[in-house]
This record gives C-alpha cells, sequence and structure tokens, in this order.
C-alpha cells in the first residue's frame, strides 16, 4: 500500500473525490461556454453569411441588368451577327467603363471570345458557357487557378442566340476583406472551389493556415449539417461554417468559408473561467483541511486505542478517555471494560502461575523469582537454600486423602514460618518444600538444617483430631560470592535431597563431585546413542577353555568402547546407561548381528565356537524384541547361548522364565550369569531352564587362599551338577586356581590366565596359536604367541 496511515488514506480520499468532482464541474463549465460561444459565433457567421448572399445578389442584379441591355441592343446584335468586332468591341469597351467593371468579354456563335478577355479567365468563362442551353441571364462563380471569379452572363438572341455577354468581378482578399468588415466581429471570409479531386481549394492568402484534406473534411461535413464545427488551422482551433455559393460552370462547386478563432470567442469568457478556477481551488483547500481536520477526528480515538492496547501487551493499565458520545465512545468503552477484565484475568493469572492452588502457598516459580531477586541484590553475605522433602508422602496421601496430605504442607510451612521469620518458604514439589534465608553463612547452613529437622521430625497435629509423626530429608546448597541461575540453584539442593535419600541420610550438603558426575552421564548419555547410530561401538570375544576337550570351544562376546576422547568406556558404565535409558534394545542387535556374522567368519575358518552373549534383564519382559532376538539367532551357524543374570529372573519370575522357556524351545543355550553375587534363590535356581551356570569372579579369586570360597565353589558345582547344568568359573588367572577347578569338576574356565578379550582379527591368531592339554594334563594351556592374546 502507498498510503499506510489511516489520516493520510481519508485526506486523500476525500481530496480525489472533490478534485473529481471539481474537474468534472470544471470540464462541464467550460464546454457550456465553448458551446454557447460556438452557437454565438455560428450565429454571426450565419448572419454574415446572410449579407455576403444579398450582397451577392444585388451585384449580380446590377450587372445582369447592364449585361441584358447590351445583349439587347439592336445595333449591338446586328453588329454581333455580321461579325462587326469594331462595334461590337466599342460598345462592350464603353458599357465596362461606365460599369467600372474589372474585365469581361463577348462570346461569339461558335462560343469562342470575339472581344475582352482571352486569356485563362476568358477559356474558364467560354468552356462554362458552352454547355449552358440557357435563354436567361445566369451568373455564378468561376475558378481559375484556384482563384474565384464572381460572373454574369447575359445571352443574345436574334432570335436564336448569337453569343454571351458576359462580366466578370476577382473575389481577391481586398474583396474578401470589404466583406469581412460588415460583419460586427473580425471574423475571415474565403471562398473555395472543389477541385476534380475531391479537395476544396482558393487564394493562398485565404487557405494557407489549412490542411486540404482537414479543411475538405471539414467543409463536406459542415454542408452537410448546415452548422458551426471547429476546425484545426495553424493559428489554433477555429469556429468555421460553409454556405453553398451558385456556380457559373455546372461541374464546380463553390463555398463561401466564414470562421472566427475560438480563443478570440472565448476571451471574453476569461473572467469568468477564472473565476470559477479561483472558486475551485479555494474550495478544493477547503475539502482538503476539512479532510484533515476529519481524518484526524476519526483517527485520534483510534491512535489512543492502539496506544492503550500496546500498554496492555506490555502489561500496564490500558485506558482510554472517553471525550464523546458517538460510535467511537461506545468503542472505547466496550475497549476499557475489556481491559479491566484482561487486567483482572492476569492478576489471577499470575497468582495462579505463582502459588500452589493448593495450599495457597508459593510455588516453584516464585521461589525462583525470589531467589533471582537474592541473587541480584548480591550474595556477598551467603545465600542458602533448602529442600526438605517428606518421606512417605505417597503413603500419606494414600492413606489418609489428598485433602489430609495437603493440609500437613500447611502445617510444616506454619512451623517454619515461625521458626524463620525471614525465611521464604515455596512448595516445590507435592512432597517438598523450599526454604531460602540470607544472610546465612556457610558454617550455619548446617545447624539451620539440623534445627529444621530437630523441629519437624516429630508428632504434628495435622487436624484437630488428629496428629502425625513426620519424618523429613533435607538437601542443603550454600553460596557466597557466587551468582547461578535461580533454577540451578534450586535444582542443586534438590541433588542434594536425592543424595541424602539414597545415602539414608537425615540431612546432605550438595556434593559437587556427584553433580558432576550426573552432567557427565548425560553427556555420555549423549554420546552412546551417537555411537549406536555411527556403530562405533565393537565387539571383542574372551574365549572360554573346556577342561573336558581341553581346547578353547567358545567365546564369550563383550562390548567394547574406544571413545575418541575418553578412550575406552567401562562397559558397566555405558551398559547401565543403556539400561536406564532405553539404549539397551539398539546395543544388543548390534551385538547379536555382528556375533552372527563372525561366527560365520570363524567357521569358514574352521573354528566351530559356541558364542555367549549377554541379554540384559529388561528385555526380558519385551515379547517384540524376544520375537526379533529369536529370528536373528535362527540364522545362526553355530551354538547361541544367552547370559541372563538370576536377578532378572527375580524382578519378574513369570514373564522372565516364560521368556527363557521360549529361548530353549527354539535351540538356544541358557546361561545364569553372576552367580552368588545376587539374592541367589535356589527356588528359582530350581525352576529356570538354563544349560549353564556361571560363578561369579569374586569366589574365584579367592578360591586358593580361602577355604570358605573353596568350599562354596565346590557346592555350586556340585549342585549345578545335580541340576544338569554345565559350569563355568570366571576370572581364572593363575595355574594354581585352573587346576584346583579342574579337581572341583569344573567344566569350563574363562579368564586373563586362559586369554583376555580380543577383537575378531587377533581371535582368529589366537585360536590358531593355541596349544590345549589333555584332560589328565594339570597345567595351565599355552600358545605359540603369547602376545596375540594379551
Amino acid at each position: 500500500m502507498i498510503f499506510k496511515r489511516l489520516s493520510t488514506k481519508l485526506s486523500v480520499m476525500f481530496g480525489g473525490l472533490f478534485s473529481v468532482a471539481l474537474l468534472m464541474i470544471a470540464l462541464a463549465c467550460y464546454m457550456a461556454v465553448v458551446s454557447y460561444a460556438r452557437s454565438s459565433v455560428q450565429k454571426e457567421l450565419q448572419a454574415s453569411a446572410s449579407v455576403f448572399n444579398r450582397i451577392w445578389t444585388l451585384k449580380s442584379d446590377s450587372l445582369q441588368t447592364n449585361a441584358v441591355l447590351l445583349s439587347r441592343d439592336f445595333g449591338f446584335k446586328s453588329a454581333l451577327a455580321t461579325k462587326d468586332t469594331a462595334t461590337v468591341e466599342s460598345a462592350f469597351t464603353n458599357l465596362q467603363s461606365r460599369l467600372n467593371i474589372e474585365t469581361g468579354l463577348i462570346i461569339g456563335p461558335d462560343g469562342q471570345p470575339v472581344v475582352g478577355e482571352k486569356g485563362d479567365l476568358g477559356r474558364a468563362l467560354a468552356g462554362a458557357l458552352a454547355a449552358k442551353n440557357e435563354f436567361n441571364a445566369i451568373n455564378g462563380i468561376v475558378a481559375v487557378d484556384s482563384h474565384p471569379y464572381q460572373a454574369v452572363a447575359a445571352p443574345v438572341m436574334a432570335p436564336d442566340r448569337q453569343g454571351w455577354v458576359v462580366f466578370a468581378q476577382r473575389l481577391d482578399d481586398a474583396e474578401m476583406q470589404n466583406l469581412q468588415g460588415l460583419s460586427s466581429i473580425p471574423i475571415k471570409a474565403s471562398i473555395l472551389t472543389q477541385a476534380r479531386g475531391g479537395l476544396w481549394l482558393g487564394p493562398q492568402e485565404q487557405v494557407n493556415d489549412y490542411k486540404p484534406s482537414t479543411l475538405s473534411f471539414f467543409i463536406d461535413q459542415s454542408l452537410h449539417t448546415n452548422a458551426a464545427s471547429m476546425i484545426k488551422s495553424g493559428h489554433g482551433t477555429m469556429i468555421a461554417v460553409a454556405t453553398s455559393l451558385p456556380n457559373l460552370d455546372g461541374h464546380q462547386k463553390s463555398v463561401l468559408l466564414l470562421s472566427y478563432p475560438l480563443n478570440a470567442a472565448l476571451k471574453s469568457y476569461q473572467p469568468l473561467l477564472t473565476v470559477l478556477l479561483g472558486i475551485g481551488l479555494f474550495g478544493l483547500m477547503c475539502v482538503v483541511m476539512c479532510s484533515l481536520y476529519l481524518a484526524r477526528s476519526l483517527t485520534r480515538p483510534i491512535l489512543a486505542l492502539k496506544d492503550a492496547a500496546f500498554a496492555l501487551r506490555d502489561g500496564r493499565p490500558g485506558q482510554v478517555k472517553i471525550t464523546t458520545h458517538d460510535e467511537m465512545a461506545d468503542l472505547a468503552s466496550a475497549f476499557n471494560d475489556m481491559a479491566v477484565s484482561i487486567e483482572d484475568r492476569e492478576r489471577d493469572i499470575t497468582r495462579l502461575a505463582k502459588t500452589d492452588v493448593a495450599t495457597d502457598l508459593p510455588n516453584r516459580s516464585a521461589f525462583e523469582d525470589h531467589i533471582a531477586n537474592v541473587r541480584d541484590k548480591g550474595t556477598e553475605n551467603g545465600v542458602v537454600v533448602v529442600c526438605i522433602g517428606i518421606d512417605r508422602y505417597t503413603h500419606i496421601r494414600a492413606v489418609w486423602g489428598v485433602s489430609y496430605a495437603h493440609t500437613l504442607v500447611s502445617r510444616l510451612q506454619d512451623i517454619l514460618a515461625r521458626i524463620f521469620s525471614n525465611a521464604y518458604i515455596a512448595r516445590l514439589s507435592a512432597d517438598t518444600l523450599g526454604l531460602c534465608l540470607s544472610p546465612c553463612e556457610a558454617a550455619q547452613a548446617l545447624p539451620l538444617a539440623r534445627a529444621i529437622a530437630a523441629r519437624l521430625d516429630k508428632r504434628i497435629k495435622v487436624t484437630d483430631d488428629q496428629s502425625l509423626d513426620v519424618m523429613v530429608s533435607l538437601g542443603v546448597y550454600h553460596i557466597v560470592n557466587s551468582r547461578p541461575a535461580p533454577d540451578e540453584m534450586i535444582e542443586r539442593a534438590l541433588i542434594a535431597l536425592d543424595q541424602a535419600r539414597a545415602g539414608k541420610a537425615k540431612i546432605a550438603l550438595f556434593d559437587p563431585r556427584t553433580y558432576s558426575e550426573l552432567a557427565d552421564t548425560l553427556l555420555l548419555t549423549d554420546q552412546l546413542y551417537a555411537a549406536l547410530a555411527s556403530k562405533a561401538l565393537q565387539v571383542w570375544y574372551q574365549p572360554k577353555f573346556s577342561y573336558r576337550e581341553g581346547r578353547v570351544t567358545a567365546v564369550e562376546a563383550l562390548v567394547r568402547w574406544n571413545h575418541p576422547e575418553r578412550g575406552f568406556v567401562s562397559p558397566q558404565r555405558f551398559v547401565a546407561i543403556a539400561e536406564e535409558t532405553g539404549a539397551i534394545r539398539d546395543l544388543t542387535t548390534q551385538v547379536l548381528q555382528t556375533c552372527l556374522a563372525d561366527q560365520g567368519r570363524l567357521k569358514s575358518a574352521g573354528f566351530d565356537l559356541d558364542i555367549s552373549i549377554n541379554y540384559s534383564g529388561r528385555l526380558l519382559s519385551d515379547e517384540a524384541y524376544n520375537a526379533m532376538a529369536l529370528s536373528l539367532c535362527d540364522q545362526a551357524v553355530g551354538q547361541i547361548c544367552l547370559e541372563i543374570t538370576e536377578t532378572a529372573v527375580i524382578e519378574d519370575p513369570k514373564i522372565g522364565l516364560e521368556a527363557i522357556n521360549t529361548f530353549r524351545s527354539r535351540g538356544l543355550e541358557i546361561s545364569i550369569d553372576d552367580f552368588g553375587t545376587g539374592l541367589s534363590s535356589l527356588a528359582y535356581l530350581k525352576q529356570i531352564p538354563a544349560n549353564e551356570l556361571k560363578i561369579d569372579r569374586s569366589f574365584i579369586m579367592e578360591i586358593e587362599s580361602g577355604q570358605r570360597d573353596a568350599l562354596l565353589v565346590r557346592s555350586t558345582i556340585d549342585l549345578a551338577h545335580g541340576l544338569g547344568m554345565k559350569v563355568t568359573a570366571e576370572g581364572v588367572e593363575t595355574a594354581a586356581s585352573f587346576t584346583l577347578l579342574q579337581s572341583m569338576g569344573c567344566d569350563i574356565a574363562q579368564g586373563y590366565g586362559i586369554a583376555k578379550p580380543m577383537p575378531f582379527g587377533e581371535l582368529v591368531l589366537f585360536l590358531n596359536d593355541f596349544i590345549g592339554v589333555g584332560e589328565a594334563k594339570t597345567k595351565m594351556p599355552t600358545y605359540r604367541n603369547r602376545k596375540a592374546a594379551s
């Protein structure tokens, strides 16, 4: 849009409309003046034409009378008949001089000039009369080289026609000026004759201002309409009228063209047009000023409404002052009502946004605002934030109801308010209160927390007839000369509360190391997902030595993550993260796919080995994933063993046992991993249809020096054999433990004493160089290239 402001649009619109109306009126006035002027000039021109015709007639009659007298004179007729040229010429010359006639001639019986004009004019007159069969006098126009002549011809009868007496008067510019002098206005008169080509021609001094084509078109149109019209000339637009004149020659047409300049006709009306223009300009100025005033009158309340709307948007009071009683006043009144309603609702929304509705206490948002104000004032004297967690809150709410639980929170707030009159107390969550106190020295933080715990860990009267023993845990965060964000201060106090609950302690100060570990864990989680997406994790294999066969019969797949910045990340750490975040599915899938591919490569190299794969207990309850894992394992070229911890089954026995039975029915082996480290149950051990039991390394490491560990290992081996399971001992590192386990009847040994975990390429080298021992041997197995297994 060219005009963006409403006032400008209104001014332009009203001014434009008035200008158009004024232009139309001016155009109409001008056309009326022109029409009136043309009508007046036309009447004058027509009157002048009538005068010319009258003068023409009088002059023609005079010439015609004398020509007739000469033609009827007996002596003249006898001389003409006898061809007495001298007598004819004498009589004609006397008459011509007496009448002061410019030119003339006598035409004989043969149609040729006898005396008088014998040039072009004579020939033209003779030619014009040759075709005449008239017995009476005639008159008309004859043009010679575009120069018109008024001619009168009288026949000489004796009794037949013996010739013609002709008188001619040239209608030159002087003659036209005499005619122009008879008009009341200075008109211009011209006599034009139509040539054979249709063009109207006249004396050059009379028609040099007109174009021949334009002049011809105008004369033809004027003769047809018999009215005055406009014609362009070298001196501007002319008002002209053409009147037909008689012609002596029947093949020619002649007109009298009378014209008058339009400018001269309008000159007398110039003062009127000037007055009209002045009135129009004055009216236009008045309209523009009125338009501006009207635009301002209309836009002023609109601008006031706009400013009020912006104020309302920015949270400031937005009211419009009402000064009129029109529709804009109604609009302003409605806006004011709306603004009041919005302000009321905004206050309610702000109150709700900063208040816990159930207890009418400040909520976390209000708590953050208060901490921000305290921080902005300066923390040189110290600020302490205490998060007070109500233990067993969920149980209290479930037993006594939500209303009772909310009342309990209010009672605790009242107690805290009485103890610390300067403290700001808010409800951070359902079971957590927040307390901020400033100033507070670092040495006062823990005594403050102990005072809170001592006062709240008592029987508190919740209602008039009910009391409750309350137990609380406190997380404390104290700052001096630092400016962390308010939400960060609260989070650190909450982390301290979580640390207290996790450590079964009543009070805990914020531990930056734990906070750093949590932040690092979050970062490591993101990096783990990225590593899974790029398949940066590797599968290494640790050989498992069979005592019965005296060789390596299986390997355990172990995941390794060589981080580009951290180096090798502990499997215990990133596997735990994967189980907590759900990434264990993608991790296990990648391991399964890699192991199946590597097992096929090993078989192609001549090594038929079983592969044991750790299967998280988190996956046992996922039926869809179990089905997918089974479909992958169906593609295996060798035996696949899934290692599952006993605790995973104990957490959900029904689902866990169903999944294990499904795996067994599809040909997979099941190994109970880390036996002895959890809450081992003989009842569950009896129900689990496992093929293998793996004794945790913590027992094997002490088997040489500890009689109790040796007894437990032997008993476990016997128990497993009794249940039909083979036994694998983890953590075999010395020849003594290797030999002792063999004597106890252990089936498989796994540990650094056999080989460390290694990538697939090194595993192939290890298998090629490995030299096993027979069943009767009691020493550790050896291999040619010890470096390959390091």
